[in-house]
């Protein structure tokens, strides 16, 4: 009995293998897609344009291998620094780093939950920022999923048409529509979609409201790519999440004390906090890259921060500017004369 069992699962193991083999052999290459997208892409033209491809993520009907084709394409534009691309071209492109986004971006789009909680509330635990440049607010809103929760479902009303209207706690406003699957490829990692849609719901929310307001943003026909700007100020984004104005401190002109005294009351009142690392550093810190301050100890004289790429990293010796600091899923202490000598600036809620 035990024999015919074993044998049994065996064959099932070997039609599985099989059915996902024929499945792989299946699946349209690359090229396949862009061919059969492409004058819907191109507007019918030899070429297509980056903007183009943009306009495109915006649209609802490409969907799966077609939006991860898109969002591919366009990248390989943007790291190329081409404004166009011709169908010839397009079709039989071989670059490495362009098929494994298109194949990353498959599997990525197969896992997203889509509902707009997928635990009921917003997760903490599965932010982490994907290709987006919008360091900015991803790390200001995983500070608001950590500590204040509430504040992101009272943001977010779902209509009954489908559509999100967002009213930020600094009375920004913006209703959008949901986010296509080109728009989620192109901004969020698999992790943070593994937890809904609520975050590019926001983000799609904010580059509308960025569209009205910023130039660089309006030039950009897709209003969830909008956000994917330099130069945001990072108290702008406390006083977005919070309603209240925010206190920066230029790290280089700030006493010490100063300082200290300010993260002691930040701690004290659980206080929204951003940090900006401008320049190039030894520590292995990302740089030109905002930070969450999550918490900070007056005791030890150190800050718990939270970057929002949130990736793990062990350093090959102590703790420090020179090496690094131990991080988990984007958490590490520093040390206040660290913080001070590493970042650019400070944003700290008042209250």
């Amino acid at each position: 009995m035990t024999n015919n069992r074993l044998f049994v699962k065996m064959i099932f193991t070997a039609l599985i293998l099989i059915l996902s083999l024929q499945s792989q052999l299946m699946a349209a290459t690359f090229g396949d897609v862009i061919a059969r997208n492409w004058n819907a892409w191109s507007n019918g033209n030899d070429s297509v344009q980056k903007d183009d491809l943009l306009a495109a993520v915006a649209k609802p009907q490409f969907r799966g291998e077609d939006a991860a084709a898109l969002v591919a394409l366009e990248a390989y534009l943007r790291k190329n620094k081409l404004d166009s691309i011709d169908k010839a071209t397009a079709v039989s492109l071989q670059d490495d780093k362009t098929l494994e986004l298109f194949q990353k971006d498959i599997a990525k789009l197969k896992g997203v939950n889509r509902v707009l909680f997928a635990p009921g509330q917003p997760d903490f635990n599965t932010l982490a920022q994907g290709p987006a440049g919008d360091c900015y607010f991803f790390s200001g809103t995983g500070w608001i999923a950590k500590y204040r929760s509430e504040v992101i479902k009272k943001t977010i009303t779902q209509k009954s048409d489908k559509t999100y209207k967002v009213v930020f706690p600094n009375s920004d406003e913006a209703t959008v529509t949901e986010p296509t699957d080109a728009e989620m490829a192109f901004n969020d990692s698999a992790s943070t979609l593994s937890g809904g849609i609520w975050m590019p719901v926001l983000e799609k929310a904010l580059g509308t409201i960025m569209e009205g307001t910023n130039a660089k943003s309006a030039a950009i026909p897709d209003p969830t790519v909008a956000i994917d700007v330099p130069g945001v100020p990072i108290g702008s984004i406390v006083k977005r999440w919070t309603g209240n104005d925010a206190a920066v401190f230029k790290l280089a002109d700030t006493e010490r004390s100063e300082l200290k005294k300010a993260l002691i009351k930040m701690h004290d009142k659980t206080l929204m906090a951003e940090a900006l690392l401008l320049k190039k550093n030894a520590s292995h810190l990302p740089w030109d890259h905002v930070y969450a301050v999550m918490d900070f100890d007056a005791a030890s004289e150190k800050l718990i921060m939270w970057n929002p790429l949130a990736y793990d990293f062990t350093p090959q010796g102590p703790d420090g500017v020179d090496n690094g600091y131990t991080t988990s899923r984007g958490i590490f202490n520093i040390g206040l004369d660290d913080f001070m000598a590493i970042y650019s600036y400070l944003a700290v809620e008042k209250n």
